[in-house]
């Protein structure tokens, strides 16, 4: 504690500085005009210097507080007139609302305060001495030691006025300055009254202001208050009202509209508020008296609200409860031997943390450590970092029966930090059970008409003590929401009427359970059940309780007679609506919803089948989704622990999966007709609500018998069972996905938290020859992925140990020359000018691609050259730049480094992050979450993620502390401040803004003299603020907190062997410099080693029995501290391994993305080929070595025989070489299908699946791929030819649809790797598909010596081409020119109608093909039937065959009055023409000879069916293949025709 003197001082340079003084803005109500206006024209001035002017929020807002101004202006003036000078100067005294008039300030956002007056000053150092004051601080129970004080908009302290609440202090803070003044409470009393009659003469004279209405009234309301009664009777007698020229005393909107002053909402908007943290949400959090992080927590008043004694026991016992649930399933679940590796490696089981390791239910120590966190946590708002580092004794106790002579006794810690987070929740999860009970508790009240009138009341006693009874007895939210659902049906229309009433319109009603059942009259009905849902409910909890009547004694249709009306209009529907009513009745019930509850938590099961999207595109073990791809009944227990119903929920919501929760216990799904599963889903939820209606219908029947006893206990048991099917089991499912995404949430927010705290809770880089605690001077160069263009491709920035940039340079290489230093690239020298002109103690090297490993290796060679000649002690190391990634092209570091371009800005990032990981982490804010954390991260709500993830920030900073002084002068620091226990973005930005400019903290009792914070506030967050250099106090630069510090000067003073005189100091006078800890400096500076002659055992046991409060962990702490002030209690700084370098330079994971085991497929470019190897860049830029004897299965020569550079490639990880950053790669196709998982095996790898992974459903899924695949999938293949094109039929027309006639392409054929297919234009929108055989193939990969089409023979492709496409194509030439060929699509007649108007756009498709042949046959008819017509004979022409691309048919129409068309299909050979089975014609002009006199000779052709005009795989889109089996045969005409010998032809 500093001493009073100390304190003078302070306070007399505070009140010295006039800029101080005007910041502190007491917000108290204007007294003069004059100085409102002046503060009006001083606004724009105000916003020049930087100020934010916060006016008033909206208009709402501002009219009754300017009219409370006004009344406490009024009373003022009056309460004046009465007292003279010296009254009002003891009321000023005495009260603390009213002082001297000083002209009021607007609200500024940068530094709130007000001028102090003496008086004041006395009482605030008295209020420090009270909170710093060691003899009077808490102990072990500090929720009963500490004054309670109510949570109120300002602080306790007075610290932050505001206009609604400047008169109010609590009773306890009036009690103890009115001491040290020397009042006594019945003159206080005296001056209460006085005040309570002011304000009601003040009331009074309001009221008489309110009579007077009118548009005078309303035109001289300023001063009205002058007017008395009689005056005002004679004005309105003489002068009238005024209302009826009150539109002219109006002003018109527009003049009120800019009459109004604007407040920052109308200048701004709302998002631009929020993001600049002015809203009025913002600045009440700023001045609240409890830790940011709970108010943001906080959903409403319930939340913030100081829980009392009985509220602290109930949350112990419910979070008791709540442990002992979580921790029996935890048990369970690590208790069950693993069925597969997936169990242990997909799970996470080994990564996630043991919470909870010492929790013994039956020990009273534990219950107490949990009761004593909670109520620091609920009742004096303190945050977990201030708990675990200021109040370990409630949760660490010494060992029982521990008796060791002169050391310390061994303890035990029941709670880790992470328990504590882990309580911080339970708590909040409680305040929402007390929120929606008290909202419940306000409910019943209503009902009852209690505060309002007994004759009000709608709810019967009846009603009332069953509610009140499952109110107590409710256990969770669920409890509680099932009881306000339950009266909310039953009284919907009192309900409803408050709402009316609340809202001032009038709504459509909506009628109640009761209500609807009375209007259908089924309520009457359903009393003769014989029971009631609340009796069933009952008699679940209670067996027996109510027996089931069984007075009915006609059935219940015959009963259901009676309700036939306009509304049920049969007996059937009648008894329907009363099953349906019972039913809604029985699911309304909250004991029949806790017994269903219970019994779906204990054994509901998941059920997962693919959508038949899920089928197309989950087909590899790769896929995030594969895993559960099917599962069958897996409990919701095996889902804790993991991230997978996060995964599973995507999947479900992306159309893969489909999933159901079940309480059957089967799986009676058919793998073989995956069709079936909506019926097999539907009947697995009867079989659920079956096996739930089971336990519940011993309580629906009747023990009578007979037919109507039997009827009725049927009509029971279905309205139960549609209760449970339709009501009450979807409701279960719902609160069980919401508990299970809870649950996995939980998972991966505290994964992703675990996992930043890791890369944050390492000390900076340091050499050997570095003092601890010391910050290195860092030189950092980067190269690889930079832009070249303009500066070079390297970049060297010395950043100074302030995180301050001091010199930055550009260059090329760094590459060191052997043959002199001449030739070294021009970055050596820079790089050694650097080391020469400044003391550099860590070179940082990074970059963005992989070559920064040959960066890394020429740098050390330049900094161990230079060391070896000056004897330096410098560390090279890589340096991760995650952070600088993000952050390097930000508005804020483009704001903070305008100066430097965003390579330059990158570097300092770096060093910066090197100099403090976590200044360096906290600079992101949110853009935390765009780092790596967990693989499920971006699934789950961010906004929540955040408020788990910043813990490791909370954690982290809190155990190091920062230097607040520091942080003032470094913008780049100061995010950290945020994060520091009780503070937040808000507060901390507060701060900051008021000590900033030089205004630095000598002590941390500035933090309450400068009003910088707040009482619990400043409790939380005081040991973890730094004040360096400490000059009022040697302890404000360690973390022991100024509570403490007594105990820290007490155990110098023994350390030391001698006692504080403290007269004797006073009658000296002590120097500043030496402070209130002088003996502790001592100490700490010449002998810290005495410490540990002191036995801070027996110094605890005294403190306990003269004070009874349990020192012994602050003084362990203390002690530490004294011997290691401000010790990093990090890990030291390793520098990365070799598979830390590869993931930051590539992205790869070594046992994730890359692994040896022989799964891993990479894909990349063949850059260069060797005889007897290739190299080949991945995408990630690594480079990967395929040796000759990995290229393929078969033996290869050369590399070059099957490689070129520039070919990409698809390949296996064999073996990863991490020194050199290489991949052994394998082509082998062997080694393809293993890894792709097409091997001989077809069960699913077990460690890849869910341990209630359906194998045999996958099973039959494989082999059904494998039988499609080889019938219809094309096997990709690599053919050395520049026609090859890896497509299908579909796409080969597509490729060549924009082509010349006559181009062709070669691709793979769907018949088989013995099978090649060629796809050649004969048209547009005509294409033939050749099936090519391969003969006397080396292997199965190669490409045959020989081929085959039908009968003809080729040596290689290119003779096929030339000696089989291409003469069919000049034969169909031939055809062309022959003057009976028609084109039905070049017509002219068809000119005005275009092809593409006609069919539209070609798609490919079978409906267009289709389309195509009816309009082409068409015009090929209306051609035949004109000709005929104008030469009165027989009529033919030749045109393509679109059935058959590549052939000619041979149209023929016998007579002008034939009504059908006689078709020939002629097949084109490469020599010949083929008409039948033995006509061969060499030239069009004989095909169409033989043609006549075939029709001459009267030969009947055979049909061509009409419905398949080319083969079923043409129409797949793969075409059908010429083959030497293929019948080309004319159709056959549908009547007998005449011979047309006599007729002619045409």
């Amino acid at each position: 504690m500093s001493d009073a003197s100390d304190l003078d001082e302070a306070q007399h340079t505070l009140s010295g500085n006039p800029s101080d003084e005007e910041s502190y803005d007491t917000r108290r109500p204007r007294y003069s005009s004059d100085e409102e206006e002046d503060d009006d024209e001083n606004d724009d001035e105000l916003r020049r210097d930087g100020f934010v002017v916060d006016d008033d929020e909206d208009e709402e807002e501002e009219q009754p507080r300017r009219k409370k101004k006004k009344k406490r202006r009024r009373h003022l003036e009056q309460s004046t007139e009465l007292l003279d000078e010296e009254d009002l100067a003891l009321v000023a005294e005495n009260t603390f609302g009213v002082r001297e008039p000083t002209p009021r300030l607007k609200r500024l956002k940068r530094g709130r305060g007000r001028r102090a007056s003496d008086d004041e000053d006395n009482e605030l150092r008295a209020e420090l001495d009270d909170l710093m004051d060691t003899n009077e601080s808490p102990g072990a129970d500090y929720a009963d030691e500490l004054p309670r004080r109510d949570i109120v908009r300002d602080d306790d302290l007075g610290l932050f006025g505001n206009e609604e609440s400047d008169g109010e202090v609590d009773d306890y803070r009036a009690a103890r300055r009115a001491e040290r003044r020397g009042h006594t409470d019945s003159r206080n009393a005296h001056l209460d009254t006085a005040y309570a009659d002011e304000e009601a003469r003040g009331d009074e004279v309001q009221a008489g202001a309110h009579e007077r209405t009118g548009a005078m009234a309303s035109f001289l309301a300023e001063g009205m208050d002058a007017i008395d009664d009689d005056t005002w009777m004679e004005l309105q007698d003489i002068f009238g009202s005024g209302e009826e020229y009150a539109f002219a005393m109006e002003a018109p909107l527009a003049d009120r509209d800019l009459s109004r002053e604007k407040t920052l909402a109308d200048v701004f908007e709302p998002a631009e508020l929020e993001a600049k943290m002015m809203t009025q949400r913002d600045e009440d959090i700023r001045t609240t008296d409890v830790p940011e992080r709970m108010q943001m927590r906080a959903t409403g008043a319930e939340s913030l609200r100081p829980l009392s004694e009985d509220e602290i026991e109930e949350e112990t016992t419910w979070v008791m409860r709540q442990l002992h649930s979580w921790l029996t399933r935890q048990e369970a679940r690590r208790g069950r031997e693993p069925k597969s590796e997936w169990d242990t490696d997909n799970a996470d089981t080994n990564d996630e943390p043991l919470l909870f390791q010492h929790a013994d239910f039956a020990n009273e120590r534990f219950l107490a450590a949990v009761l004593s966190v909670l109520k620091l946590l609920s009742q004096d708002f303190y945050e977990v970092p201030f708990i675990a580092r200021h109040r370990r004794e409630v949760f660490v106790t010494v060992e029982s029966g521990s008796d060791v002579q002169g050391e310390e006794p061994p303890t035990r810690e029941w709670l880790s930090v992470d328990d504590l987070w882990k309580l911080y929740d339970f708590d909040l999860q409680f305040r929402g059970l007390l929120a929606a009970r008290r909202h419940l508790q306000n409910m019943v009240r209503r009902l009852k008409g209690e505060g309002v009138d007994d004759s009000t009341r709608e709810i019967s006693h009846e009603d009332e003590a069953y509610a009140s009874e499952l109110i107590a007895s409710a256990s969770g939210v669920e409890d509680i929401m099932d009881v306000t659902e339950w009266l909310q049906t039953h009284y919907a229309d009192a309900i409803q009427k408050w709402s009316r009433e609340r809202a001032g319109v009038k709504r459509a009603q909506n009628l109640g359970l009761k209500e609807r059942a009375k209007r259908n009259g089924t309520d009457r009905f359903v009393e003769r059940f014989g029971i009631t849902a609340r009796q069933v409910g009952d008699n679940i909890s209670t067996p027996g309780r109510h027996p089931v009547s069984s007075g009915a004694s006609e059935l219940p249709l015959d009963a259901a007679r009676a309700l036939v009306g306009t509304e049920l209009v049969s007996p059937d529907i009648a008894l329907k609506a009363a099953k349906a009513t019972f039913a809604s009745m029985l699911e309304l019930d909250p004991q029949l919803r806790r017994f269903v509850r219970a019994y779906c938590d204990e054994h509901v099961c998941v059920v997962v089948r693919p959508t038949d999207k899920g089928l197309r595109e989950v087909t590899h073990d790769e896929h995030p989704a594969f895993a559960f791809k099917f599962l069958k009944q897996k409990p919701v227990a095996e889902f804790m622990g993991s991230a997978q119903f996060i995964e599973l929920e995507k999947a479900v919501h992306d159309g893969l999966l489909r999933m159901q929760l079940s309480l059957s216990g089967e799986y009676r799904f058919d793998n073989h007709d995956l069709r079936t599963d909506d019926a097999v889903f539907s009947e697995d939820r009867d079989r659920s609500a079956r096996a739930v209606t089971v336990l519940l219908d011993e309580h629906v029947r009747s023990s009578a018998n007979g037919d109507v006893a039997a009827a009725w206990d049927a009509v029971r048991s279905e309205a139960l069972f549609a209760a449970v099917r339709d009501h009450l089991l979807p409701q279960m499912w719902r609160e069980t996905v919401q508990k299970l995404h809870q649950q996995a949430f939980d998972y991966v927010a505290d994964a992703c938290r675990r996992s930043l705290e890791q890369r944050i809770d390492v000390q900076a880089a340091q050499t050997s020859s570095m003092r601890a605690g010391k910050k290195p001077r860092v030189a950092v160069v980067a190269g690889g992925g930079f832009d070249a263009s303009s500066r070079g491709a390297l970049r060297v920035v010395v950043v100074d140990e302030h995180g301050t940039c001091s010199e930055d340079f550009s260059a090329d290489s760094m590459r060191m020359q052997s043959s002199g230093a001449l030739t070294d690239g021009d970055g050596v020298g820079v790089l050694r000018g650097v080391l020469e002109r400044q003391r550099i103690d860590v070179v940082a090297v990074s970059g963005m691609a992989l070559q920064t490993r040959r960066l890394f290796a020429d740098v050390q060679s330049v900094v161990n050259e230079f060391c070896s000649h000056t004897g330096d002690d410098i560390l090279v190391t890589y340096a991760s730049d995650e952070v600088a990634r993000l952050w390097w092209d930000s508005d804020a570091a483009r704001a903070e480094l305008p100066q430097l371009r965003k390579e330059e800005r990158y570097c300092v990032c770096v060093a910066r992050t090197l100099q403090e990981p976590a200044a360096g982490y906290a600079t992101l804010g949110r853009d935390l979450l765009h780092l790596t954390l967990h693989p499920s991260q971006r699934s789950v709500d961010q906004s929540l993620l955040f408020i788990v993830v910043e813990r490791a920030l909370v954690n982290v900073i809190s155990k190091i502390g920062v230097d607040i002084n520091d942080l003032a002068q470094h913008a780049h620091k100061q995010p950290m401040l945020q994060y520091v226990s009780g503070l937040g973005s808000r507060k901390a930005h507060a701060i900051l803004s008021r000590i900033s400019g030089g205004h630095d903290l000598e002590s941390r009792s500035d933090l309450i003299v400068r009003r910088l914070c707040t009482r619990t506030v400043f409790v939380n967050c005081a040991s973890f603020l730094r004040v360096n250099p400490p000059v009022m106090d040697v302890l404000d630069d360690t973390r022991i907190h100024p509570e403490d510090y007594d105990l820290a000067r007490k155990m110098a003073l023994d350390a030391l062997d001698i006692e504080d005189d403290v007269d004797d100091d006073n009658r000296r006078g002590r120097k500043r410099a030496d402070g209130p800890s002088r003996y502790v400096a001592e100490v700490m500076r010449r002998s810290p080693e005495k410490l540990d002659e002191l036995d801070l055992v027996k110094y605890a046991e005294e403190l306990k029995r003269l004070l009874d409060v349990h020192k012994l962990e602050t003084l362990k702490a203390i002690k530490h501290e004294l011997q290691h002030p401000n010790e990093d209690p990090r890990g030291e700084f390793v520098p990365p391994d070799d598979a830390h370098v590869l993931r930051m330079l590539t992205g790869e994971t070594v046992g994730e993305s890359l692994k040896e085991d022989g799964s891993t497929m990479v894909s990349g470019t063949i850059i260069r080929v060797q005889p007897r190897f290739a190299i080949a860049r991945l995408d990630s830029g690594m480079e990967g070595f395929i040796g000759v004897a990995n290229i393929a299965d078969y033996r290869v020569e050369e590399a070059s025989d099957e490689l070129a550079p520039g070919q990409a490639i698809v390949a296996v990880v064999k073996r990863i070489d991490l020194e050199k950053m290489s991949l052994d790669l394998s082509m082998r196709k062997s080694d393809i299908d293993t890894a792709c998982g097409r091997a001989h095996d077809l069960v699913p790898d077990p460690a890849r699946v869910d341990p209630y992974f359906d194998t045999d459903a996958e099973t039959v899924l494989r082999e059904r791929a494998r039988a499609v695949q080889k019938k219809t999938t094309a096997r990709m293949r690599s053919i050395p030819h520049p026609l090859f094109k890896p497509l299908n039929g579909r796409e080969a027309e597509q490729y060549l649809a924009t082509r010349p006639r006559g181009d062709c392409v070669i691709r793979p054929s769907s018949r088989g790797m013995d099978h090649i297919a060629i796809t050649w234009k004969v048209g547009d929108n005509l294409f033939q598909h050749i099936d090519v055989r391969e003969e006397n193939k080396p292997h199965e990969n190669a490409l045959g010596l020989s081929f085959t089409v039908g009968e003809l023979s080729y040596s290689d492709l290119d003779e096929l081409i030339a000696l089989h496409v291409d003469p069919i194509m000049r034969k169909l030439d031939e055809v062309k020119r022959n003057p009976k060929f028609y084109d039905p699509e070049s017509d002219p007649l068809y000119a005005s109608e275009p092809l593409s108007d006609a069919l539209g756009p070609n798609d490919y498709s079978q409906e267009f093909r289709d389309k195509r042949l009816s309009l082409w046959e068409k015009r090929v008819t209306r051609h035949l039937d004109t000709l005929a017509q104008s030469t009165g004979r027989g009529a033919y022409c030749v045109s393509l065959s679109l059935a058959k691309p590549g052939a000619l048919v041979l149209s023929f129409k016998p007579t002008p009055d034939y009504r059908s068309i006689i078709k020939w299909t002629a097949r084109v050979e490469p020599n010949e023409y083929k008409l039948g089975e033995r006509g061969r014609y060499p030239n069009i002009s004989g095909l169409i000879n033989g043609f006549k006199m075939m029709q001459t000779k009267n030969v009947k052709p055979r049909e061509e069916p009409r419905e398949s005009r080319e083969p079923r795989e043409s129409r797949s889109g793969r075409s059908g293949r010429w083959g030497g089996t293929s019948s080309w045969n004319a159709p056959q005409s549908q009547s007998q025709w005449n011979s047309t010998s006599s007729r002619g032809w045409n």
